[in-house]
């Protein structure tokens, strides 16, 4: 079980070690990417439809609570979860939290900074 988590956490890692990186750094195209999904709401089925499937991807094959660096898998496959069900049900919540000033700062670091530990876990663990 312990195998699949140092897998999702490899994949995952750098993924969004990159995601991060791209929003701190390229702000404005971020802010244009949030308006279009705020202005389609076949995008933002499709994102919360993503997210779901991914979050139950992730929980599928690793949903195992504990007090180490492993339960960061298990919660991005919880928020990935509970961010498809707010997309999906409640799309208003979601564009609140997209969209409030300096949004991509805070959207930026918390992908930048769960991507270091997760490929921390992934690649050195």
């Amino acid at each position: 079980m312990q195998n699949a988590a140092l897998w999702l956490a490899s994949i995952f890692g750098p993924f969004l070690v990159i995601l991060g990186l791209w929003m701190l750094i390229y702000c404005d195209q971020y802010a244009k990417v949030v308006s279009t999904i705020k202005g389609s709401a076949g995008l933002l089925y499709l994102k919360s439809v993503g997210n779901l499937l991914v979050g139950f991807t992730v929980l599928s094959q690793y949903d195992t609570w504990g007090w180490n660096l492993l339960a960061l898998v298990t919660l991005l496959g919880w928020v990935m979860v509970v961010k498809g069900v707010l997309g999906l049900f409640a799309p208003q919540v979601c564009h609140n939290m997209m969209s409030r000033k300096n949004n991509c700062k805070v959207c930026g670091f918390i992908p930048l900074v769960w991507g270091a530990l997760l490929s921390y876990v992934g690649f050195i663990m």
